[in-house]
């Protein structure tokens, strides 16, 4: 009998064991070679939905919670400078603040330096006091050196342990008088809120990237509800009482955890890397305890504490151990400061190389230039850059375009959802008459982000409809975000035109291409993504004001031939006729910032128009100064007989019809 148990017990476990290796082995994400990005398992249809967001509480510098020794309030902060304000006294101290809870936490110190190279004297002394009991929790001082960019706001964080709840904090900034030094803000991160952003960031990846089970809700001002994608989407959810439930509940999915260096913070991008393939969660020093005991138990695997000197050095070491044996059709970027959670968890999932490289620094420029130099063509640098202008100028000139996203947070249930995306037919165009027509175009749709949250917000506006509007997409989301691309499509009115964001399947300059064939393949493969996406009309983008070339346009009139026609940066620059079949029109605003602004812009290309002939203006305006469908209807509002407002698809068939050229053909359904 204990011989039958003990064989039916060795069965059970076995079968349980296949049923997990199953999963693993049956559910991965795929990548075939003509997709853009990778395509991941279908979503669970119930997700278990997590609030995932920093818990801080800061004060201004200048700000009433703060005192002051020396110095004086200077717009957005509070400054010293030597040779004007009493040195060492404290030029910060305060709040006083009951409301930190026991356990660990960090203090941030926001200040900003006018000369970093002069010597590496001590400037200021960071000091975290109990004031309750008068102990000192933390202390740290600050050299000149250390501000890695001259009159640039830099963050110094000191992790500290507070040993009570209702204890009161202070925060304070001695300032020793050899430098110029101006404070934005103090802050503190409660209960270790930073680093539980990396720790569930990482979470959803390992445990999604075999089939989406976890979806985070990360939103701000912009942002568009907890549950709105989760039910545009059709899927359910259960909302567990402590996101840490879900460790314990996905424990059999985890083999351990990899420390990253807080002294050294983008070892948090090489352990977003090694996650994968680890199956480890990314854990902050400050979480260890609670990580390697009960109910967790989780081994660490890899330490990188005291192992790197420097940022340059962990992306060096990233280049030269791990990226030979990558897959090199993505690179991300990633700031891991700001970006804790949001894309990592993507990045974690696809064990991508993560790197925060600035091609305007030197020693970051030189090893960035390596990376993208090794990528193959139609490969894409996801996430973000230091600075926008110089990082698409230079994936650019490798043949590379960026795909804006370092802000999404739900990749990896988007990417899972069904490709089928069902197109509605252009409606007719009006009838060509001498009037002045006007096209508006809502901008920075290649941003994966903007899509997810602020236009998914935008797009439940009540007066949307009510006026033609060209929505800018990404072609990429057919493979990222396809579900969406569906919802987006199916609810759309007729006032409502899906068009492509710059500068097609992904954002670039085409204009700095520097091989011509891969230009081509560039185009074609915008092509392939734009027809099975619906989207017939692109804004090309080269720099926020450039023009679009003449080898540019002929390119995509040879290798894009659904296309209806193309917008171009440069304001006021008129039309130009591709190859005699495509039309290329300069925008007439190209980054409108409010209503007055675009009522300014269709006054000022109405100029002068003579009522013998039509006459043709498209207005781009931007959405993050709160244009939204109502301000177009308002402006739209206040046009007379003599403007006609129409889809920009409509337009360029106007414009086509205007010049003897063919109007093109409704897109077929797919």
């Amino acid at each position: 009998m204990t011989k039958s148990f003990n064989s039916i017990k060795n069965v059970l476990k076995l079968l349980l064991l296949l049923q997990f290796y199953t999963l693993h082995a049956k559910a991965q994400i795929t990548w075939p070679a003509n997709q853009l990005l990778p395509s991941f398992a279908s979503p669970a249809q119930t997700q278990d939905l997590i609030t995932l967001r920093e818990t801080s509480s800061r004060w201004e510098a200048e700000g009433s919670a703060i005192s002051h020794k020396t110095g004086r309030p200077e717009t957005d902060g509070w400054l010293c400078q030597t040779g004007i304000d009493l040195p060492n006294l404290h030029m910060v101290y305060g709040p006083y603040d009951k409301t930190i809870p026991a356990g660990p936490n960090v203090a941030e110190f926001r200040m900003k330096i006018d000369n970093n190279t002069v010597n590496n004297d001590p400037i200021v002394d960071l000091e975290v006091v109990n004031a309750t009991t008068g102990q000192l929790l933390t202390t740290q001082t600050i050299t000149r050196q250390q501000f890695a960019i001259a009159a640039n706001y830099t963050s110094f964080r000191l992790p500290f342990t507070m040993p009570a709840d209702n204890q009161s904090i202070e925060l304070r900034i001695f300032w020793r008088g050899t430098s110029y030094i101006k404070v934005d803000w103090v802050s503190v991160d409660q209960n270790s809120s930073s680093a539980e952003m990396y720790l569930f960031a990482s979470l959803k990846g390992i445990i999604n990237k075999t089939k989406p089970r976890i979806f985070s809700y990360e939103g701000d001002a912009f942002a568009e509800g907890p549950y709105t994608w989760l039910q545009s989407l059709g899927l359910g959810w259960s909302e567990p009482a402590d996101k840490w439930d879900l460790i314990t509940k996905y424990r059999s999915e985890i083999s351990g955890l990899i420390v990253y260096d807080p002294a050294q913070i983008h070892t948090v991008n090489l352990a977003t890397m090694l996650a994968k393939n680890k199956q480890a969660l990314i854990v902050s020093p400050l979480l260890l305890s609670r990580l390697t005991s009960a109910p967790y138990n989780l081994p660490i695997l890899v330490d990188m504490r005291g192992q790197f000197t420097s940022k340059l050095q962990v992306y060096q070491t990233l280049y030269n151990t791990y990226w030979p044996t990558i897959d090199h059709r993505l690179l991300i970027g990633l700031n891991p400061e700001a970006h804790k959670a949001a894309l990592r968890e993507y990045a974690t999932a696809l064990g991508a190389a993560v790197v925060w490289l600035d091609p305007d620094i030197a020693g970051e420029s030189e090893l960035l230039n390596s990376f993208l130099s090794s990528m193959p063509a139609g490969a894409n640098f996801m996430g973000w850059w230091p600075e926008e202008a110089a990082g698409v100028e230079r994936a650019s000139k490798y043949g590379l375009t960026t795909i804006a996203s370092d802000w999404c947070t739900n990749l990896t249930v988007h990417s899972g959802t069904s490709r089928t995306v069902n197109i509605k037919p252009i409606p007719p165009k009006p009838a060509l008459q001498n009037k002045i027509y006007v096209a508006f175009i809502l901008s920075d749709g290649d941003n994966l982000q903007y899509v997810e949250h602020l236009m998914r917000k935008l797009w439940s506006n009540p007066d949307r409809g009510s006026v033609p509007i060209g929505w800018t997409l990404s072609p990429a989301m057919l493979d990222a975000m396809p579900g969406a691309l569906n919802y987006f499509w199916q609810t759309a009115t007729d006032n409502d035109n899906l068009i492509s964001g710059p500068s097609g399947y992904g954002y670039t300059y085409p204009n700095s291409w520097t091989n011509q064939n891969a230009l081509e393949q560039f185009v074609a493969k915008t092509e392939d993504y734009n027809k099975r996406a619906g989207l017939r009309v692109i804004t090309i983008w080269n720099t926020i004001t450039g023009d679009i070339s003449q080898n540019v346009g002929q390119t995509f009139a040879s290798h894009a031939p659904t296309l209806l026609g193309l917008t171009g940066q440069n304001t006021g620059g008129g039309l130009t006729i591709y190859n005699n079949s495509l039309p290329g029109m300069a925008l007439s605003c190209n980054y409108c910032s409010d209503e007055q602004n675009m009522k300014d812009h269709i006054a000022s290309a109405a100029a002068g128009w003579d009522h013998n002939s039509p006459r043709f203006v498209i207005i781009q305006a931007q959405p993050w100064n709160n244009a939204r469908p109502t301000s177009f209807k308002n402006v739209a509002s206040s046009l007379n007989a003599d403007y006609v407002v129409v889809r920009p698809d409509h337009i360029f068939q106007l414009i086509r019809e205007s010049k003897g050229l063919s109007t093109g053909l409704p897109a077929k359904s797919h």
